[in-house]
């Protein structure tokens, strides 16, 4: 497994080795922790391919069947002509036959074309199937639908265009956009906008006079959008049509503004092009999905000037093709027109609340968005250290970006000794890697990712690396105009109280076994030192002792928390 990060090996490792292997069930700690290590190792697992035969054995057939639709998703990671056969034929393998999505999944994730052809014919033979039977029993049939782009899935849509409604969005043939738009009526109404979307961008002007037939009957939703899709098609002829339908209307202008886009914009659904693309980045060549992904970002949010999307998911896909063209500009566009997006692409938008100076801004979101590391870092690079400190005190973990902010901001604070104990006394605790012992930060996991993630995944590790070079190359100036730091000096006082570890007043937790260790004499000298005891390792803990044998996940617990080991010495008589 050496594309993959060590610490993502050791939990591989740990989750296998406690999943049933007999068809019991799948429950408690073990689906937990598969559940965690799917979304959290979704953008490495990817990157061995080797790691698709796991999911093989999850699908057999003496499996239960939660584990099997586990199995499905993380074949969904190894795109093959293997993984494209349903089996289990399940909600869970139906999407993952559809989905040519590369979203959050390792960035070499490419569907082959024999996987993709595999893949289309066993949906459309399922389609076939629900056609015949005049009913769709499958919620995720027609969703997995949308990313077809073969024309043998045109074919089948056409010949019973009223029961696909839901299917139809981005792809379809001449000949099924045709067929749609005599049989309008036939289709669902809660469908039609995006089929006459997709009718427009597949015919173009071919498709205006079937609808200007139309477009006086149709009720006013449906009627604004042919007149905007007509203008687009046939251009400044048509406003008057626009004109006609506007009078007495409320916001007339903002819809105008709309008209005016589209001439501006002739022959161009930016909806479905952007969609063209969010269904297909998995298939798309490596090489082209940033440019692509940032061209479709765009496309989708072009009409949310003039009116919010009807449709809630195109939000999160627009939210996807944000991240993958990693802009946080971007990301500013998307949350403007659509505030519960924050937290899709939290980590693009605090970089840009940052680069702004827009501190009361990013210090809100990053409470929000479970991101006061991130946010802490981004203030402390440019140039709010005091801002950034106050925000790292609500962080919750010790994390490698929690720790570059409180060196970088000390230091820019005036502080550089603080700066120079925390990289020598209050690293962030290593990734596990194996049961024997948590390593020194950077341990084997770190060390890998300097060597082969992203920038953005590695920044703060290896910053922290680099020692004080390595953490003062970062900084940035202020930005113009940016706001005012925070001017209290309490968070400076914060950071110096940490790294004093004074035990008055602070709460210790016994750690593991105590065999040799004379655990009443360490409890006598813990209540002596002004300390108490608690009963587990939990939130907040100030301290622990280690005792002859603990689990390494307790410890590494106890230090993500941003509890530190009590050292030789600093009980008296100990």
């Amino acid at each position: 497994m050496d594309a993959v990060p060590p610490g993502i090996r050791y939990r591989i490792r740990d989750v296998f080795g406690m999943l049933p292997k007999t068809g019991g069930a799948l429950d408690g700690v073990s689906a937990e922790r598969l559940s965690r290590l799917l979304d959290e190792g979704e953008p490495w697992l990817g990157a061995d391919r080797s790691l698709a035969e796991l999911g093989y054995w999850m699908i057999q057939p003496q499996q239960t069947m939660e584990l099997r639709r586990r199995g499905c998703i993380w074949l969904t990671m190894f795109p093959s002509v293997d993984t494209a056969t349903p089996t289990p034929v399940r909600e869970q393998a139906i999407w993952s036959l559809g989905y040519r999505q590369l979203r959050g999944l390792h960035p070499t994730t490419l569907w082959p074309v024999e996987a993709v052809q595999i893949a289309d014919e066993a949906l459309v033979k399922l389609a076939d199937a629900a056609q015949a039977a005049s009913k769709i029993a499958s919620e995720q049939l027609p969703l997995a639908l949308r990313h077809l782009q073969w024309e043998g899935a045109s074919a089948m849509f056409a010949r019973a265009p009223g029961l696909w409604g839901q299917a139809l969005e981005c792809f379809g043939s001449p000949a099924l956009a045709r067929v749609l738009l005599v049989c309008l009526e036939d289709i669902p109404p809660q469908h039609r906008l995006r089929t006459l979307r997709l009718v427009a961008a597949v015919l173009g002007e071919e498709a205006v006079p079937m609808l200007l037939a139309r477009v006086s009957q149709a009720p006013i939703d449906e009627k604004l959008e042919m007149l905007f899709l007509i203008i687009t098609l046939a251009g400044e002829g048509k406003l008057g049509l626009l004109e006609d339908t506007l009078k007495g209307m409320q916001f007339a202008d903002l819809l105008r503004q709309r008209a005016k886009w589209h001439l501006a914009h002739r022959g161009l659904v930016p909806t479905v092009r952007g969609l063209r693309v969010a269904r297909s980045t998995a298939v798309l060549p490596l090489a082209e999905r940033t440019a692509k992904c940032g061209a479709a970002a765009d496309d989708l949010g072009a009409l949310t000037k003039f009116a919010r999307h009807p449709e809630a998911y195109l939000y999160r896909l627009w939210g996807w093709m944000v991240r993958g063209s990693n802009d946080p500009a971007r990301a500013r566009e998307l949350v403007a027109a659509h505030p519960e997006s924050q937290r899709l692409v939290r980590d693009l938008y605090l970089v840009d609340l940052a680069r702004r100076g827009r501190v009361k801004q990013l210090t809100a979101a990053a409470q929000t968005l479970q991101g006061a590391d991130l946010g802490a870092m981004h203030l402390a690079i440019w140039g709010r250290p005091l801002a950034a400190l106050e925000l790292a005190a609500t962080a919750r973990l010790q994390t490698p970006e929690l720790v570059f902010a409180r060196a970088l901001a000390s230091y820019r604070a005036g502080r550089p000794d603080l700066t120079e104990r925390i990289l020598a006394e209050d690293l962030p605790p290593s990734e596990i890697v194996d049961e024997r012992e948590l390593p020194k930060f950077p341990g084997p996991h770190e060390q890998w990712m300097m060597l082969h993630a992203p920038d953005a995944q590695r920044a703060a590790i290896s910053a922290l690396a680099g020692g004080i070079g390595g953490v003062l190359a970062s900084a940035s100036a202020a930005p113009f105009n940016a706001e005012p730091d925070a001017s209290s000096l309490d968070p400076i006082d914060a950071v110096t109280r940490r790294l004093g570890r004074g035990l008055p007043g602070s709460t210790v937790y016994l750690a593991g076994e105590f065999k040799q260790l004379d655990k009443a004499k360490i409890t006598a000298a813990v209540e002596a030192a002004g300390a108490r005891l608690v009963a587990g390792p939990f939130p907040g803990t100030d301290y622990y002792v280690h005792g002859d044998v603990c689990l390494v996940q307790t410890i590494a617990q106890l230090e993500r928390q941003g509890a530190r080991r009590l050292r030789s010495g600093e009980l008296d008589g100990v």
